[in-house]
């Protein structure tokens, strides 16, 4: 397993927004949507092209999902820390360097 730092997270957040974008704009369909239908095996896969573009934008989105989760829980960890008021600031430079194993 390998370690992951928060800008990696967030890094990574925004390239699969990017590449799931490119997909929504192609396809005229919002990613969870288009989820929704790759996980039933409502579409069809006779074409190898269009097969390899589904399992890329599947994967994007599983991606993009699993690394909100890593940051959502980052950072609620981080937070409980705080009882009162405090400048954001010193927050981001606390979690800053901070990593999480990646996988599972």
């Amino acid at each position: 397993m390998t370690n992951i730092t928060l800008s990696e997270i967030i890094q990574d957040i925004h390239a699969m927004d990017e590449k799931l974008w490119a997909y929504e704009k192609k396809f005229g369909l919002r990613s969870d949507y288009f989820n929704d239908l790759y996980q039933k095996g409502q579409l069809r896969d006779e074409d190898p092209a269009e097969t390899r573009e589904y399992t890329d934008w599947a994967a994007c989105y599983d991606i993009k999902r699993h690394r909100e989760k890593l940051y959502a829980d980052l950072i609620r960890k981080a937070m409980r820390r705080y009882a009162k008021p405090f400048a954001l600031r010193d927050f981001a430079d606390e979690i800053k360097g901070t990593t999480v194993m990646l996988g599972g």
